[in-house]
């Protein structure tokens, strides 16, 4: 059982991989939404309000904090004893870490609105993010140092335009790279094929691992020509992995992640938690916990259950966990 294995490395400490990530960041505001006295509790129960006429509802403000996918993903890597460095938008004062950052720019902000399932996110982006290039990645940092650490997070192809020509650019300079994770974030059916083609120029560069939700694994099998019935089907996302060139795609959904690699299918079933404040930032704590495993040398099993355990121990209310909270919390809640 992946779990009980990876109890056992969670015990023996973790040796540390450096890990990047870039280039977003947001500042999120989290928001109760009532409709009178009452919370609105779901999508259905807001439709419903709109549907009878309802124009206007209150935000009841919950808390702030440093967001982004990459922020995401940067603060579970440190939270293990990585070495991370963190490129992405940041000048605000709330992204103020112990590891190391540079910022490309102002966030975007993020208004969540907190139902008991499936957050609703309002995005306000900045020009910064619009307008990035690898050009701005290069003038931040030692760019060929940060092409070549252990693993790579690269997210939120969906909101930076700026991706696609960047990863030629990265193909172009021949790093020695390790595991290059992208996360691309809510996918339009035309991002998910213009992405499956960019990531073939990073075929033999990299390792590159496709995170994704149910819903983008359908749209990138829709992409590759498998179709969107069968987003978690062994040959769809076989489909996937070979349209984009990648070593393994992994899709974490609500029971279990699911992964095509090299070596075949693997399904780590997911850890039973109860929901807290919000699943919002899970998954990339998931892709976080995935790519730093995959880059220290673990196989696909446990490096998945690593990731599971990134996001369910954040989805329960707790924080980004460190090894030592992650190996309690999975001794409790492993099937």
């Amino acid at each position: 059982m992946s779990y009980d294995d990876l109890v056992a490395r969670l015990a023996d400490g973790l040796d540390p991989v450096r890990v990047g990530a870039f280039p977003d960041g947001s500042v999120d505001d989290y928001y109760r939404l009532r409709d009178g006295e009452s919370t609105v509790t779901s999508r259905e129960a807001f439709a419903a309000g709109l549907t009878a006429g309802r124009d206007s509802f209150t935000l009841d403000h919950v808390v702030t904090d440093a967001g982004g996918q990459s922020v995401n993903a940067a603060r579970q890597a440190a939270a293990l004893g990585d070495d991370v460095t963190l490129a992405g938008h940041l000048d605000h004062p709330i992204f103020e870490f112990a590891f190391e950052t540079v910022s490309m720019g102002s966030p975007a902000r993020v208004r969540v609105c907190l139902f008991d399932a499936d957050d609703v996110m309002l995005v306000e982006e900045s020009d910064d993010l619009s307008s990035w290039s690898f050009a701005d990645l290069e003038t931040a940092l030692d760019v060929d140092d940060f092409l070549e650490r252990d693993a790579l997070c690269c997210v939120n192809w969906a909101s930076m335009p700026g991706l696609g020509p960047t990863l030629g650019d990265i193909a172009a300079r021949d790093p020695d790279g390790g595991v290059f994770c992208v996360d691309p974030g809510p996918l339009s059916t035309a991002q998910a094929g213009d992405l499956l083609d960019a990531l073939t120029r990073l075929d033999g560069v990299y390792d590159v691992v496709l995170s994704v939700n149910d819903d983008e694994a359908r749209r990138l099998a829709d992409a590759a020509g498998n179709g969107e019935s069968a987003a978690t089907d062994a040959d769809a996302l076989d489909g996937v992995r070979a349209a984009a060139g990648a070593t393994g795609v992994v899709v974490h959904g609500e029971d279990a992640a699911v992964a095509a690699t090299p070596s075949g299918r693997v399904r780590v079933p997911t850890l039973d938690v109860s929901r807290a404040l919000t699943e919002t930032g899970a998954g990339d704590r998931f892709s976080a916990g995935l790519a730093r495993s995959l880059a220290a040398g673990w196989d696909w099993p446990l490096a998945v259950a690593m990731g599971n355990a990134c996001a369910a121990y954040y989805v329960s209310g707790n924080g980004t966990g460190s090894a030592t909270d992650l190996q309690a919390h999975v001794d409790a809640h492993r099937p």
